[in-house]
């Protein structure tokens, strides 16, 4: 048995034949045609090859001792791998028309006699080679189409279930968040409330201050989620870093007071504007402060510092007199659910995760370091994109208190708020509040209802949750947009995730809040709106 090189371009053809003269002459003929011609002198020996590999052809003689060429054929016919394969029968007798019909019968394409023309063979050859090819080319298009089939199905399938995941987590986020609303303000407004006793004011801030670690600990689960799914998107507009950390030293002013810590801020930093999304950066300098504010003991140290390392890069320093990172948790400080302080410091250990993938968005970098237990650590955040600081970049800053209600002159002395929620627990204590610090609320609890009240009346703001019994918040602000009602307005939902503020904002709402909000954020947002309607139209 003699077996050539197989190629990737060749077919397998499979000669069979007892005398080697005949296999020698066969394979001689053929050689021209490059194919991958394998020999079997015996039915036994084609049948051991059969099991091995696939043939675009078979020739068979029909006279064979022991196992005959008829024999030989039968069984080839019995193995599925081989039932179709083209076989033509050779042989020197001329036999009957029963003897051809015998082997016709069989399964053969071809019966050729002795003596073979080469030309004509080569030609025969050549048809069922290109057959054989067609073949095996509509079996591979046949495959990949199916496999196209499938992979189309998964990826049909997998969006499905992310798309179900998200409605689950939004509506999770909605549940979750809503009851802590009535919670937060009722426990905030009480606490305020020199007619109860001290002793109770002081639970209900803890009360408050619980709530707001609650919603805290939702937001970082949700933004963990969009992370790990690359859903997190940043809206980037001209930043003043200096201002945005401001702002979160004063969010966390009462902590600060609380465990009586000297916060020393040097804001070394000549160029400070940015491009960057402003509430996501926000969020990562409250989340240094805050965890700077947690791990350092009482009487203890923040120093806050800004430079320009480099041209066009904004430096930030926060520094604490701490417990310290160790050098194997400093390794890890980063990770998903790691507490360098351990679970007695409470939260999850997102903090620090959510931070470095929203720097990284923006082009930056941020580090950790730490000499060790009980010697305080540094974050350092490094981005770049800084712009020259002009006040053509800015509007005109407002100043929001929380000690008065900053309402600008011009728009009245009591303005009118237009307060929207089907939650009656949430929207009693809200509309409590804003009367309390001077404003005149009408409440309505669907969006037919507001829509009555916006006919009636003229607001001044219109403050709107976005799922409602008959509606969405956002119908109702696209339908009073409609009728001629161009008032600032708040969405205060629930509804908390990226595709939900994007919604809202091209709905026509200015801002997006995300229940619970506190009482003072909620203030110092409808000052402001209120503040810049009275200076300027709102866009």
């Amino acid at each position: 048995m003699v077996q050539s090189e197989k190629c990737d371009d060749r077919v397998n053809i499979l000669l069979v034949d007892d005398r080697p003269d005949k296999l020698m002459a066969l394979e001689t003929i053929l050689a021209s045609l490059g194919q991958n011609l394998v020999l079997a002198r015996s039915g036994t020996e084609a049948l051991r090859f059969l099991l091995q590999q696939e043939f675009a052809l078979i020739m068979l003689d029909v006279s064979m001792p022991g196992m005959d060429g008829f024999e030989t054929a039968s069984l080839i016919r019995q193995r599925s791998s081989s039932e179709l394969t083209p076989i033509i029968f050779i042989s020197a007798i001329n036999y009957s028309d029963t003897h051809l019909s015998r082997g016709y019968s069989l399964g053969a394409v071809d019966y050729i006699l002795a003596p073979i023309v080469p030309e004509i063979l080569r030609a025969k050859v050549s048809v069922f080679i290109d057959l054989h090819r067609k073949t095996e080319q509509l079996k591979r298009q046949a495959e990949t189409q199916a496999q196209l089939i499938r992979e189309q199905a998964a990826r049909a399938e997998a969006e499905a279930a992310n798309k179900a995941k998200d409605r689950f987590l939004a509506m999770l986020s909605h549940e979750l968040r809503t009851p802590l609303t009535p919670v937060l303000f009722a426990s905030s407004i009480l606490s305020q409330d020199h007619t109860v006793p001290e002793h109770l004011r002081e639970e209900l801030k803890i009360i408050a201050r619980n709530v707001e670690l609650e919603a805290r600990l939702i937001d970082d689960l949700l933004d963990l989620s969009q992370i790990t799914q690359g859903k997190l998107n940043l809206t980037f507009e001209t930043a003043d870093a200096h201002e945005l950390l401001h702002s979160a030293v004063q969010i966390c002013s009462n902590e600060i007071s609380a465990k009586r810590l000297t916060v020393q801020i040097g804001l070394e930093a000549v160029e400070y504007c940015i491009r960057a999304d402003v509430v996501r950066l926000q969020q990562v300098f409250w989340n240094l402060i805050k965890n700077a504010v947690k791990f350092t003991p009482t009487d203890g140290q923040v120093t806050l510092h800004s430079s320009n390392p480099q041209s066009s890069w904004f430096r930030l320093e926060v520094i604490d007199s701490g417990i310290g990172i160790s050098p194997d948790a400093l390794s890890r400080i980063f990770d998903p659910f790691e507490q360098a302080g351990g679970a007695a410091f409470g939260g999850l250990g997102l903090g620090l995760t959510i931070s470095k993938a929203i720097i990284e968005l923006h082009g930056g970098r941020i580090c950790a370091s730490s000499a060790g237990a009980d010697h305080g650590a540094m974050f350092v955040i490094d981005l770049p994109n800084v712009v020259p600081c002009s006040t053509e970049l800015f509007p005109a800053k407002i100043e929001i208190t929380t000690s008065g209600s900053n309402v600008t002159k011009g728009i009245g002395t009591c303005p009118r708020i237009l307060l929207v929620d089907d939650h009656v627990d949430s929207i009693r204590p809200i509309q409590l509040f804003l009367e309390a610090i001077g404003y005149q609320v009408t409440t309505a609890q669907s969006v037919e209802a507001a829509l009555r009240s916006a006919t009636k009346e003229e607001f001044d703001l219109l403050v709107s949750d976005i799922g409602l019994p008959d509606g969405t918040g956002e119908d109702l602000i696209r339908q009073l947009h409609d009728k001629g009602h161009k008032l600032p307005s708040i969405a205060l939902s629930g509804y908390g995730m990226e595709q939900d503020i994007a919604s809202s904002r091209a709905a026509g709402f200015h801002v997006h809040l995300i229940k619970p909000v506190s009482p003072e954020h909620l203030r110092a947002t409808i000052d402001q709106l209120i503040s810049q309607r009275g200076s300027a139209p709102l866009v």
